[in-house]
C-alpha cells in the first residue's frame, strides 16, 4: 500500500519506528517501520571476537566495515549492536566500558544519537519531507519526493491551536497542588473554553476538545515548564491520568521523555525544561523555542528540513545542536562513526606556535570625535565562507594524505587537504547557497508575506551559521 506526504513526526518503540504522514487532504496517517537503532564498538580483532561471544550480546550483533575517524584512509572491521531504545544503547556503552576497565580496549560509537535523528539519517529522509512510502509487510520502502537542498519547497496547511489554562491559585505563583479553574483551546478562530463541572469533567473536556479539534500543532506559553506537568500532576490524583490521552496515538500524556537540563553557552548558564510530547501532534512552547520565538514557524521549518533533526527536537535544540546534526548527516553518509567520547586530542604546539596561531582579530581603535561620510562594510557570514572556500574542517587541516599540498595556513603553515572535501564545508555549502537565495528572493518579492517568509527562514540559517 502506498502513501504519499510530508514526514510531520516520527519516535521509536522498541523493534520499530512509528511516523506520521500529513497527506494532502490534511488527513494524518500512521505508518510503522520495522527498524531497530544500532551502536558500534571499535577495538583489536581478538577483542570485539571476545565480546560478541557474550551470552547477552551473540544474537544481536555483527561485523561490519566503518571510517572510525573522519581522517582515515580505509575502513575498520568494527562491532554492530541492534539496541532497542536510546536508553539501552547508553546502558550498553556504559557496561563495555567497565568492560574494559575504561581503557582504550573497546570504543564506542553512535550511542547518544537520537534513534529518530538515526533513522532519518539512515533512510536519507528529513522532517517534512514529501514522500511515497510503500507499506511491504510492515517494512516501509520510501521514495524520497523532496530535497532537503530546495528552497522553493511546499508545506502542508498545518491546524494549530492554542492552549492556555488558569488555576485557582491560592498563591502568586501557581503551583501544582492549585485545582484547576479554566482551560482554554483556540483553532482557526473558533474559541472553546472549559470551566465547568469537576476537575475531571474539565480534564476529560480537554480530551474530547483534542479529538474534535484534531490540531497538528499546540501551542503554549510554558507547557514543558507548567502547563503539560500540571495537567498530568492533576489527572494522576484524581486517578484519571491513563483517560489524558492528547496526542494521536492511544497512550495518556508523557512529560518525561527528555529530562530537563542545564548547559554552559557563552558565559551564561541556560536550563532547558523537560519536553511534553504529544505523540502524532508537534508541541510548540514559546517560552522553550529559540528558532520558532525568534524565526517563527518558517524558520524552525527550514532548521528542522536542513538540518535533519526532527521538528519536536529541532524546536527545543540550540544552534549548535542543529549544526551538529548536520554535520552528523555528513559523516554517516560517508560511512564516519560518532565518538561517544570526544578524545582526539590537538596537534602539539609550542608556546611561540600558539602565539602565533591564537592570536584572534585585530581591532582598530577609533578616534574620538564626531565624524562625517563614514561608510561601513559587512562581509555575508564572514568565518563559514572562509572555511567552505579553503576547506577548512578538523580531518582536512594537516590530513596524512596531502603532506604537499600547496593549499596552506598564512603564517602557520598547516597544509590544507585537497582530495576531498571536509564535513564541516559539506555542512556549510548547503546552508549558504541557501542562505543567499532567500536573500535574493526576500528584496524580489513584491508582497509583505512572501517578503516575511523568506526572511524568517535566511534568518534561522544565520542563527546555524553562527556556531560554526
Amino acid at each position: 500500500m502506498k502513501t504519499e506526504g510530508w514526514l510531520f513526526d516520527l519516535y521509536p518503540k522498541p523493534g520499530r519506528m512509528v511516523l506520521w504522514l500529513k497527506k494532502r487532504d490534511g488527513e494524518c496517517v500512521r505508518l510503522v517501520d520495522e527498524w531497530t537503532a544500532r551502536i558500534h564498538i571499535a577495538g583489536s580483532f581478538t577483542d570485539l571476537i571476545n565480546l560478541a561471544g557474550r551470552p547477552e550480546l551473540r544474537d544481536r550483533c555483527s561485523f561490519v566495515e566503518r571510517f572510525e575517524r573522519p581522517n582515515d584512509q580505509s575502513r575498520s572491521k568494527v562491532l554492530e549492536i541492534e539496541v532497542s531504545s536510546d536508553r539501552e544503547a547508553t546502558a550498553l556503552a556504559q557496561k563495555v566500558q567497565r568492560l574494559a576497565a575504561y581503557g582504550s580496549k573497546y570504543r564506542p560509537y553512535d550511542v547518544d544519537i537520537a534513534s529518530s535523528q538515526m533513522y532519518l539519517y539512515q533512510k536519507d529522509l528529513f522532517p517534512l519531507a514529501y514522500v511515497e512510502a510503500d507499506n511491504r509487510g510492515g517494512r516501509i520502502v520510501w521514495r524520497l519526493l523532496d530535497s532537503s537542498d530546495s528552497t522553493d519547497y511546499e508545506v502542508p496547511s498545518f491546524r494549530i491551536a492554542e492552549l492556555a489554562i488558569r488555576t485557582k491559585a491560592n498563591k502568586r505563583i501557581p503551583t501544582m497542588n492549585d485545582p484547576i479553574d479554566a482551560i482554554t483551546i483556540t483553532m482557526e478562530g473558533e474559541e472553546r473554553r472549559i470551566d465547568s463541572g469537576s476537575e475531571t469533567d474539565k480534564l476529560l473536556g480537554l480530551v474530547e476538545t483534542f479529538n474534535e479539534f484534531d490540531p497538528d500543532i499546540v501551542r503554549t506559553d510554558g507547557g514543558d515548564s507548567f502547563i503539560f506537568p500540571y495537567l498530568a500532576q492533576r489527572a494522576n490524583e484524581h486517578g484519571a491520568l491513563h483517560k489524558l490521552v492528547l496526542g494521536r496515538e492511544n497512550t495518556p500524556l508523557q512529560v518525561f521523555e527528555v529530562t530537563g537540563r542545564s548547559y554552559f553557552s557563552y558565559g551564561r548558564i541556560y536550563y532547558r525544561d523537560t519536553a511534553a510530547r504529544l505523540m502524532g501532534r508537534l508541541h510548540l512552547d514559546y517560552s522553550n523555542s529559540f528558532i520558532e520565538a525568534d524565526c517563527s514557524l518558517e524558520g524552525l521549518i527550514e532548521v528542522a528540513r536542513t538540518c535533519v533533526i526532527p521538528l519536536q527536537r529541532a524546536s527545543r535544540s540550540t544552534i549548535g545542536t542543529s549544526m551538529s546534526s548536520l554535520q552528523i548527516y555528513h559523516a554517516m553518509k560517508r560511512g564516519v562513526l560518532i565518538p561517544w567520547n570526544k578524545s582526539q586530542p590537538e596537534d602539539f604546539k609550542d608556546g611561540n606556535h600558539i602565539l602565533l596561531a591564537d592570536r584572534g582579530g585585530f581591532i582598530y581603535e577609533p578616534r574620538f570625535g564626531i565624524h562625517d561620510s563614514v561608510g561601513e562594510v559587512d562581509f555575508s557570514s564572514l568565518y563559514p565562507t572562509i572555511m567552505l572556500k579553503n576547506n577548512l574542517s578538523g580531518e582536512t587541516v594537516n590530513c596524512e594524505c596531502c603532506p604537499d599540498s600547496p593549499n596552506r595556513v598564512p603564517e602557520v603553515g598547516f597544509h590544507i587537504c585537497r582530495r576531498r572535501q571536509g564535513i564541516v564545508p559539506a555542512s556549510l555549502e548547503v546552508l549558504l547557497k541557501k542562505r543567499a537565495e532567500y536573500k535574493r528572493w526576500k528584496n524580489e518579492a513584491k508582497d509583505p508575506p512572501t517578503r516575511a517568509r523568506y526572511d524568517q527562514r535566511q534568518a534561522a540559517l544565520k542563527w546555524i551559521l553562527v556556531c560554526s
